[in-house]
């Protein structure tokens, strides 16, 4: 194997573990003690939830930024690169710092065996810890409690929303999965909780750990006005603009900048707020004279009940609304449909040739099955025959939206760009 070729690296990882997620910290502790990635002199927040993850933490950086600082985000999972992974003020780190993290990981795992994920955020770690970061973000990958992340020791915790996603991992009711989301808090530290209806089980953790947990709708709020939306903590801040990504996430990351005791002023808050986005969360593609095209990584009923209400606000008068789809077959498909289906005048329903992907057919059945299954809908085996089809038909007054998956929106990045 060439040590330096990212792809080669990335393919012995993908066979180094029998299965591609196993959690649990006992073996990634080992390794992250002896690589001395547990502890950081920067500040850490870690980030947990069902959805919202990436766009709080788009938030914060952008703030965090703007104010001067350093800052490094991990996320996962990439759409197009794998260096998408690590941000450093918004930049990606080159492929090379990546082989050089995973030559150190291999001299120091020894017979321990690390799943994919786990080895990637140890790279990820080793490069952060290299960085000399004011600020780090730490997206969980999945849950919190046994996610790789959580080996690194943080400063506030934050849980966007608790929704039903990953039952296979976290289990099937919203107490179960609030506690697996918990487990990031720390005793005695700054939480920050952006679900308005917390589950039991994450406020009874955060009460027995005596963390100094802050919940959205009872110690911050956003109250959303015609043109602008205001936020509430400590202090207000008034005439905040709106933006295409929730707004609670938003709201979410004012309240972890309160917690930080910053004191930044109303006026860079809100330049930073109005110039935050994210790769695939409601990403405008379309150039002028196309139609209005837009990508989202929606994949479960939260995030697509979500999708669904700014499609309303996007939609143009007497426009139609296209929808390209395509999902993985372990996701709730009926109900992400139920969702969108108010909104979506034809489905052009696709088949995700990836591991786990759902085919057009089985995407049907459960569209067939959804609520209110009105829409024109189309199958098709590829998402390029999809596109030709939508682009046949749509004029200068409709939508385009890909949905459904991180592995759809990447597809289509691709077609795009080729």
């Amino acid at each position: 194997m060439n040590k330096n070729n990212l792809n080669e690296w990335l393919s012995y990882l993908e066979q180094l573990h029998p299965t591609e997620i196993e959690l649990g910290l006992t073996r990634i502790g080992k390794v992250a003690k002896d690589l001395k990635v547990i502890n950081f002199d920067a500040k850490v927040i870690t980030v947990a939830g069902t959805n919202g993850k990436g766009t709080t933490c788009a938030f914060l950086e952008e703030i965090l930024i703007e104010a001067g600082y350093k800052v490094g985000v991990y996320s996962s999972p990439h759409i197009q690169r794998y260096t998408e992974r690590l941000r450093i003020n918004q930049q990606e780190m080159p492929a090379l710092l990546h082989c050089q993290a995973f030559e150190r990981i291999e001299s120091l795992r020894g017979e321990t065996s690390l799943s994919y994920f786990e080895y990637v955020t140890l790279g990820c770690l080793v490069i952060l810890n290299a960085q000399q970061c004011d600020f780090i973000l730490l997206e969980v990958g999945l849950g919190g409690r046994l996610d790789a992340t959580n080996v690194v020791e943080s400063d506030i915790s934050v849980v966007t929303t608790i929704g039903i996603d990953h039952i296979d991992w976290l289990g099937d009711d919203r107490e179960k999965i609030g506690f697996e989301k918990a487990g990031v808090f720390r005793a005695l530290k700054p939480v920050i909780c952006g679900e308005l209806d917390p589950p039991q089980s994450l406020q009874h953790h955060a009460l027995s750990i005596k963390a100094d947990i802050r919940y959205a709708g009872k110690n911050f709020q956003a109250i959303v006005n015609e043109h602008s939306w205001s936020w509430s903590g400590k202090k207000t801040i008034n005439a905040l603009p709106l933006t295409l990504m929730p707004l609670q996430n938003a709201s979410t990351a004012l309240a972890v900048i309160e917690a930080l005791d910053l004191n930044l002023s109303d006026t860079l808050l809100k330049k930073a707020i109005g110039q935050a986005q994210l790769a695939g969360r409601l990403q405008k593609v379309s150039r002028e004279g196309e139609v209005d095209t837009y990508l989202d990584v929606a994949h479960n009923p939260q995030s697509a009940h979500y999708l669904a209400s700014q499609l309303a606000h996007l939609r143009k008068p007497e426009g139609k609304v296209f929808a390209i789809v395509g999902m993985l077959e372990d996701k709730d498909l009926t109900g992400t449909l139920s969702e969108t289906n108010e909104q979506v005048d034809q489905y052009n329903l696709i088949t995700l040739h990836c591991y786990r992907g759902a085919s057009q057919q089985t995407l049907l059945s459960h569209y067939q099955a959804s609520n209110d299954p009105l829409a024109d809908v189309h199958c098709f085996e590829n998402i390029a025959d999809a596109y030709k089809n939508v682009l046949k038909q749509a004029n200068e007054s409709d939508i385009i939206i890909v949905f459904g998956s991180f592995y759809t929106v990447s597809d289509f990045l691709t077609l795009s760009q080729g």
